[in-house]
């Protein structure tokens, strides 16, 4: 009898297991999303608010990589993982006011990685500030062999010693890397070639729309031109984005057209990222959504671009999308 009632106490608990496991996968696949919904909050898989703001994307093997500010808690730049761009798993903090002591105050705005084929190591680029202190206006530069893994950082600097504030990075189809910064109290937009290490500004290239007073850059290619979306600067309320084309990076490029409606949708451009499938190339547009009163309550927008033409480009509202990354598809 003893020995039974032991067998029974040990299936009992088996079957609590097994039950409590089920719904587990149950409630993981429930809350597994299916649409980008924009206009809502953004979490990742484990309900925490996504803080990536001003951040860029990465396609590394199967996932994609989202980098961007988190100002949480002494963090600076944070990381997220995605197979689907719709579910996204925190992944661990890139740099933090502990990584460098040139960091202990310092407050980092949109970095952007990209990966050097020929070092295989990741490199960001980012604008640096110190403090309070608006008036630095340099680029910083940090590196790492893996992107999941703390980045090491590098040096602080004023290209060519232009200012710098808002910026992107770009790694062209032959493999060389640019890198693109708001100067001149953001009146100038400035186009710099990187060594080939990407760890450095090698070459000045071009002054674009000097005067424009343009932020919030977003560069890529479609076919045989490229696009480059920037905003207009009014502080953190939105504003309407314009764009620009031009066969050869180098330019010359053409006069900045309207895109979007008169606040971009509430929001302001920090990415623009290529979908490659079997059927169709299609390009995201990434917006942050900032919310003055509270930075932590800032998200994002996620809205397919459509083309006109080789070189006529739109941007339309969508409650939601499937981004279909297998067929390219945006719907």
């Amino acid at each position: 009898m003893k020995k039974r009632r032991i067998l029974l106490r040990i299936h009992s608990v088996t079957l609590i297991m097994a039950v409590c496991f089920a719904l587990n996968v149950f409630a993981q696949k429930a809350s597994t999303k299916t649409t980008i919904i924009n206009g809502a909050s953004f979490s990742d898989t484990q309900g925490n608010s996504i803080n990536a703001h001003g951040g860029g994307m990465l396609q590394v093997g199967k996932y994609y990589y989202w980098i961007g500010e988190n100002r949480r808690n002494d963090v600076l730049v944070s990381c997220y993982r995605s197979s689907d761009l719709i579910n996204w798993e925190f992944r661990g903090d890139l740099l933090t006011r502990k990584s460098h002591p040139e960091l202990d105050k310092a407050n980092i705005e949109r970095p952007k990685v990209i990966y050097n084929a020929k070092t295989k190591q990741f490199v960001m680029w980012m604008h640096y500030e110190y403090g309070k202190d608006y008036s630095y206006a340099r680029a910083a530069v940090a590196i790492s062999d893996n992107i999941e893994k703390p980045f090491k950082y590098l040096k602080s600097f004023r290209p060519f010693n232009n200012m710098s504030r808002d910026c992107t990075l770009y790694k062209d189809d032959d493999g060389t890397a640019y890198f693109l910064s708001s100067a001149r109290e953001n009146y100038d937009m400035m186009l710099y070639r990187l060594s080939d290490d990407y760890l450095d500004t090698k070459e000045q290239i071009a002054t674009l729309w000097p005067g424009g007073h343009r932020e919030a850059p977003a560069l890529f290619k479609r076919g045989g031109y490229y696009f480059l979306m920037t905003s207009g600067c009014t502080g953190w309320a939105p504003n309407q984005g314009k764009y620009a084309f031009a066969k050869s990076i180098r330019g010359p490029w053409s006069d900045l057209k309207l895109i979007g409606n008169s606040t971009t949708f509430d929001s302001q451009s920090t990415f623009i990222l290529p979908i490659k499938g079997s059927k169709a190339n299609s390009f995201l547009y990434i917006g942050d959504r900032w919310d003055a009163k509270d930075y932590f309550n800032s998200s994002y927008i996620f809205l397919p671009l459509k083309f006109q033409n080789d070189t006529t480009m739109e941007l339309n509202w969508v409650d939601k999308i499937s981004p279909g990354l297998k067929s390219g598809i945006i719907k």
